[in-house]
C-alpha cells in the first residue's frame, strides 16, 4: 500500500481536503482490528442533515472525539475506572448540550452538541452527565500512538487546520452488520465520500508529523480568530451592505461573509451596495425597517491617511451601528476594517494572507441572530 492512496481508495489529500470543507470521509481499519468503516467528519461543521445522514446510516450511535484534556474541560469523565475494552477505546461518560436542547436526541440536539464541543468558552455544567453523544478520548500522537478509527478522526482535523473534535459512527447494512471495505467503497461511490484507510494515515503522519495548519486546541472560539465554532442558521435571512470604496478589500470581505454564512446553512442572503463606510448606518436602517431580515453585517474599510478624516467617519460608523442595535433589537454587525496600511488592509481581508474578516462575521452574526430568536422566543412563552 503507497503512502498517498490504496488500489481502489481515495488519496490522503484528497480526503483532508473533503474533510476541510465539511464533508464526510470513510476511514476503514485492518481485518486484525475491527475491520469496521467509520463515517467520519469534523465536529465544527455538524449540521443538522449531517447528524441525520450519520444517524441513519450508522449504528445509531454517534461519538465525539477529543483529547481527554479538552473533554475534562467540559466537566466530562472517563466512564470506567476500569478498561476491560478489547480496544481501550477512551470511552467517556455521555453527554448532551443543555442549552435549547429538548430530548438531547434528535439530530439538531445532537450537531448542537458536537459544536458546543468546540468552544471552549462553553461552561462545565452546559452538559448533562449523562446524555446522547457519547464523547471519545483520542491519544495525543494520534494513529502513531493508538491506530483506531478515533485517532484517525482525530488526526484528520489536525492535518485539515480544523478545530480538534470529530463526529464518527460505525456504518452499517440494512441488516445491521456492520459495513466492510467493499461494501464501504461501494457507499462512498454512492454518496461522493473518500474512502481511506488507518495505515494511509499513519503513513502520512510519519511523512509529515507535524500540523502546520492545526488551530489552537486551547484557544475560544471567538472574533479573535478563525477557529469559530458552527451554527445551523437554517431559515434566517440575511442582508450584507458593503461599500464600494476601497472595493478591492470589500469584495473580498463579502466573499468571506457568504462563505461562513453557506457553511451554517444560512441561504437567504441578499447583498447591497453603498459608496463608503460613512453610508452604512443610514442603509442598515432602511434595511431593518423594512422587517425582512434577522440580522445586517456592514461591511467597510477604513484606512488611515494624513488628515483627521479617519477618525471622524469611523466614530462616526461605530456610534451609528451602535445605535442601530440598541434600537432595533436586531443585530447589526460591525464589520468595518480600521487600519493603518493598505497592507493591514490585504491581510486582513484574506488578500495577502489566509485570514478573511469576513467569515468571523458572518459567523457572528449567526451567532447573534440565534440568541435573539431563542430569548424572543422564550419571552412569548
Amino acid at each position: 500500500m503507497s503512502m498517498s492512496s490504496t488500489t481502489d481508495g481515495a488519496s490522503v489529500k484528497e480526503s483532508i481536503d473533503a474533510f476541510y470543507a465539511g464533508k464526510f470521509v470513510i476511514v476503514a481499519d485492518g481485518a486484525d482490528r475491527k475491520n469496521e468503516c467509520d463515517l467520519v467528519f469534523a465536529a465544527d461543521q455538524a449540521t443538522t442533515q449531517a447528524m441525520a445522514f450519520a444517524i441513519r446510516q450508522g449504528s445509531g450511535i454517534v461519538y465525539a472525539v477529543a483529547s481527554p484534556d479538552a473533554l475534562q474541560r467540559f466537566g466530562l469523565y472517563p466512564a470506567t475506572n476500569v478498561n476491560t475494552n478489547r480496544f481501550a477505546i477512551g470511552a467517556y461518560v455521555s453527554t448532551t448540550y443543555l442549552p435549547g436542547s429538548s430530548t438531547g436526541l434528535s439530530a439538531a440536539d445532537r450537531a448542537a452538541t458536537a459544536r458546543a464541543l468546540c468552544n471552549h468558552s462553553n461552561t462545565a455544567d452546559s452538559f448533562s452527565k449523562p446524555g446522547h453523544m457519547f464523547p471519545v478520548a483520542a491519544h495525543t500522537d494520534g494513529v502513531l500512538g493508538r491506530p483506531g478509527h478515533t485517532e484517525a478522526a482525530y488526526d484528520l482535523c489536525r492535518m485539515s487546520g480544523r478545530m480538534p473534535v470529530a463526529c464518527l459512527t460505525e456504518l452499517t447494512q440494512e441488516d445491521g452488520s456492520m459495513l466492510r471495505w467493499q461494501g464501504a467503497r461501494e457507499f462512498g461511490r454512492t454518496h461522493g465520500i473518500p474512502v481511506i484507510t488507518v495505515e494511509q494515515i499513519i503513513q502520512h503522519r510519519q511523512a509529515f508529523p507535524q500540523f502546520p495548519n492545526a488551530p489552537n486546541p486551547d484557544s475560544i472560539p471567538s472574533i479573535r480568530g478563525l477557529d469559530l465554532p458552527a451554527f445551523d442558521g437554517s431559515g434566517l435571512k440575511i442582508a450584507i451592505i458593503s461599500a464600494r470604496w476601497n472595493s478591492l478589500v470589500t469584495r473580498n470581505l463579502v466573499v468571506g461573509a457568504k462563505e461562513a454564512l453557506h457553511s451554517c446553512n444560512v441561504r437567504d442572503i441578499s447583498i447591497e451596495y453603498v459608496a463608503g463606510s460613512y453610508e452604512l448606518p443610514a442603509a442598515a436602517q432602511v434595511l431593518l425597517e423594512s422587517r425582512r431580515f434577522d440580522g445586517i453585517i456592514c461591511i467597510g474599510c477604513l484606512i488611515k491617511g494624513q488628515s483627521m478624516h479617519f477618525e471622524y467617519v469611523s466614530e462616526a460608523v461605530t456610534q451609528g451601528i451602535m445605535r442601530l442595535n440598541l434600537d432595533y433589537k436586531v443585530p447589526v454587525v460591525y464589520g468595518i476594517l480600521s487600519v493603518l496600511t493598505e497592507e493591514q488592509a490585504k491581510q486582513r481581508s484574506g488578500i495577502s494572507s489566509t485570514h478573511n474578516s469576513g467569515k468571523e462575521w458572518g459567523i457572528t452574526c449567526v451567532e447573534s441572530c440565534l440568541l435573539t430568536k431563542r430569548y424572543l422566543k422564550a419571552s412569548r412563552l
